[in-house]
């Protein structure tokens, strides 16, 4: 494992625990500006086994450990929280353009999964999701609170990259559909043909969590210094110019 290579480890597709990890990952190292490298690997792969393997240690899922260690786990109340979201969540799902696995995580989950999660190196399993830095394991089981994984990460890493920051901050707010791709490549297109590649960073934001805070329910969004632009629009690049030149009061080229 290269020292500049995030790992996440975690089930192929991702489960909504390893998904919701993994875009809170990458979205602090994006907006960060973090040189690191985020990547999802199966617990099945070898890579996986061999890191496992170096800590004495086997990867596995919840349902490995409680297996192994006759955990009692309610594996109904499991599919409820996963399947079985209250109103307010049902909504959100119904009004994203592509819901990713990363929805269906709540806090609730992970702690119906917690006493899996306390034995599982007991077990001998390296229980999934496994967050890992440089070769490092930080953390194996559930989901860290974002604070934490934000600290981890500055402190591996360091935060020298946060002097090159632009001067504004134009944000794509999508789990990675087409039209999430497409407004992003609109705007890096809309930011070049305005003449504001020197004082615009754009960020690809994935975190389910960010979107959630910023009112953002029916993605693509489109965030311009903090203010919410647009909602579930794959805007034109001419129309991302527009809106650029209303913030900024600029005249586009």
């Amino acid at each position: 494992m290269a020292a500049e290579e995030i790992w996440i480890i975690g089930t192929e597709p991702p489960c909504p625990r390893c998904d919701y990890l993994t875009r809170m990952v990458k979205d602090i190292v994006t907006t960060a500006g973090i040189p690191a490298t985020v990547r999802h690997l199966a617990y099945t792969c070898e890579e996986a086994h061999q890191f496992a393997a170096s800590l004495g240690l086997r990867p596995g899922t919840a349902k490995d450990v409680a297996r192994i260690a006759a955990v009692d786990v309610d594996w109904n109340q499991i599919h409820a929280l996963i399947d079985g979201p209250d109103e307010e969540t049902a909504a959100d799902r119904e009004l994203s353009c592509c819901p990713p696995a990363a929805t269906k995580w709540s806090p609730a989950l992970d702690e119906a999964l917690r006493p899996c999660e306390q034995i599982a190196r007991k077990a001998g399993i390296l229980m999934t999701p496994v967050l890992v830095l440089g070769g490092r394991l930080f953390h194996q089981g559930s989901v860290p609170d974002r604070r934490r994984v934000n600290t981890w990460i500055r402190e591996y890493f360091g935060d020298s990259a946060e002097g090159n920051q632009s001067q504004h901050i134009v944000e794509v707010l999508g789990p990675g559909c087409i039209k999430c791709n497409t407004l992003y490549d609109n705007v890096l297109k809309a930011v070049a043909q305005s003449g504001l590649g020197d004082r615009v960073t754009v960020w690809k934001r994935t975190d389910i969590a960010y979107f959630q805070d910023k009112g953002v329910f029916f993605t693509p969004g489109l965030v311009i210094n903090g203010k919410v632009i647009s909602k579930g629009k794959a805007l034109s690049a001419d129309q991302v110019a527009d809106h650029l030149k209303d913030h900024f009061s600029i005249e586009c080229n």
